[in-house]
């Protein structure tokens, strides 16, 4: 059996999920896990996996439901100076436990110490798909697909080796193995919960906030004839106004709400438009602002007749109208697509880490 080192940014539940999916699904299986990350990341996984806690490095602090440019780079400008310091600590870490294979999931030091420690370093994520893929850039999103992209390139873009995990697909950059990167696409990963639950199709709509200032999204719903249930705003327990309910994070429930909903209005978050999408629920998409990646899955669900979006918060109940006209067209669009891809990206996890045993 082998041993994997496997690096997680935690600053949002998304990639801490993902990794937990791969990680437990291959520890059934015999294989031993050390995670690195910070954040949420020790929480998440106390009792589960050891985990050596390190800074997180955030490149979109959001302010009034936008990125905050300035914030971002005060960020960044203090992780980058912490790079030798917990580089050493994370090297100290291979070199005792003696990992085969590193994972990484967006987490910014670990490339650095594998690199050095000559240890194979595979990345694990949906955001490589902003340098890796060719994709259409409306001109409305040049600024905020500059910000993304060229950060990405700058922070993240040290592994090279990547299985960019989505739920589309957009065609491979040729250059980039010229210059030495191996990127494969591959469907999304789901957590087991997801696929516990057997989705239905009820009446009321289902809504996930990660900016909990989006009270014009509220509002809109407010003013549909559909109740509505919402997460994201900090609650403890289920508040009501008017037909909309705001419930307390709880990953059981919000699962059972998605899978039981008529449709989901979302910011454009991967994992939970996956989730969404897995369930048949057609998705209406409210970006936040300059936050390119959400805009890009939301440009894609559109594309793909599986939704819609608005490129502002400012959702209307007249733009929320016009969508629900249009459920029974992108519910058949939904029909006959597979958005669950585990199993394959588990099992070329397998294959790589076998490749890197072989003399």
């Amino acid at each position: 059996m082998a041993r994997f080192l496997y690096a997680v940014m935690g600053n949002t539940h998304g990639h801490i999920m993902r990794s937990l999916a791969i990680a437990e699904r291959l520890a059934a299986r015999g294989h031993e896990f050390h995670f690195v990350g910070g954040g949420r990341v020790p929480e998440d996984l106390a009792g589960r996996f050891p985990c050596l806690e390190v800074p997180v490095l955030r490149t979109a602090a959001h302010h009034r439901g936008r990125v905050s440019v300035r914030k971002a780079a005060g960020q960044i400008g203090a992780r980058v100076l912490e790079v030798p310091r917990v580089a050493a600590q994370i090297r100290a870490l291979i070199g005792a436990w003696r990992p085969d294979l590193a994972l990484c999931d967006r987490e910014f030091f670990t490339p650095f110490a594998c690199e050095r420690a000559g240890l194979p370093c595979v990345g694990v994520d949906h955001s490589k798909l902003l340098v890796a893929c060719d994709y259409a850039t409306p001109a409305g999103q040049r600024w905020a697909w500059r910000l993304a992209y060229w950060s990405d390139r700058a922070l993240f873009d040290r592994t090279k080796h990547n299985l960019i995990v989505s739920c589309y697909h957009p065609p491979l950059k040729p250059e980039r193995a010229r210059r030495g990167y191996t990127d494969e696409l591959l469907p999304p990963v789901l957590r087991p919960a997801v696929t516990e639950i057997t989705p239905s199709e009820g009446e009321k709509i289902f809504c996930y906030q990660t900016s909990a200032t989006s009270r014009a999204v509220v509002e809109a719903l407010a003013g549909s004839a559909r109740e509505a249930v919402v997460y994201g705003f900090p609650v403890e327990s289920d508040t009501r106004e008017g037909r909309v309910t705001f419930r307390p994070f709880d990953a059981r429930r919000l699962l059972e709400d998605l899978a039981s909903s008529a449709f989901a209005v979302i910011n454009g978050g991967h994992n939970v438009l996956c989730e969404a999408l897995h369930y048949g629920k057609p998705v209406l998409c409210c970006p936040v602002p300059m936050l390119f990646e959400q805009f890009l899955n939301a440009w894609h669900v559109r594309a793909a007749g599986w939704g819609d979006f608005v490129t502002r918060l400012r959702l209307t109940p007249a733009l929320l109208a016009t969508f629900e006209h249009r459920l029974a067209e992108y519910r058949a669009k939904l029909v006959g697509n597979d958005f669950n891809g585990t199993d394959r990206v588990v099992g070329r996890v397998e294959e790589m880490v076998e490749e890197s045993l072989k003399p």
